[in-house]
């Protein structure tokens, strides 16, 4: 690679900028919260041991459930994760980003990451085996988790209030 490939995107929860360039990726992420500031990963190709691209399911796209029209608002500027392992400081570590997979410049890095590292490829299997071989949760399963905590941690509590009244008389 003689010039650096850049991809950038700025969606409604942050931005990602991307640099492919020589042997060296750069990553660099920040939120759009009040105490979010920019990450950075600056990493040699070697560095990089798996990489995935997974499609985005609703609840990732999802900025506000009122929007203008009262209707779930989405964001559509990205539609997939880029999803990658690497190792920094002898540690193993997991980065995800949200990304337009459409997009050329992002194509470009894609191809070229191909091209650098093709055993760390995973873009040939399903999206939740590469995954698993990355050690990351698919999304899917997050909601399900947070969704069965919202609801089933305090159906336990009102379950475990209702027996210690009945057993106890209802005082």
């Amino acid at each position: 690679m003689s010039e650096p490939i850049n991809y950038y995107l700025k969606h409604a929860h942050g931005m990602v900028d991307l640099v492919l360039a020589d042997d060296r990726f750069v990553i660099n992420t920040q939120g759009n919260g009040l105490v979010d500031k920019l990450r950075t990963i600056d990493i040699s190709l070697s560095d990089v041991k798996k990489f995935c691209l997974v499609p985005t399911i609703g609840a990732q796209n999802l900025v506000s459930r009122h929007g203008e029209d009262g209707e779930m608002e989405y964001d559509q500027s990205y539609d997939a994760e880029l999803i990658f392992s690497f190792v920094e400081n002898e540690k193993l570590q997991k980065k995800r980003v949200f990304v337009n997979s459409h997009d050329d410049r992002f194509q470009a890095i894609l191809e070229s990451l191909i091209n650098a590292r093709p055993e760390a490829s995973l873009l040939d299997l399903e999206p939740a085996e590469a995954q698993k071989q990355i050690g990351v949760m698919s999304a899917r399963k997050a909601v399900y988790i947070i969704v069965g905590l919202l609801v089933g941690v305090p159906v336990m509590l009102a379950l475990i209030i209702i027996t210690v009244q009945i057993l106890s008389g209802y005082k």
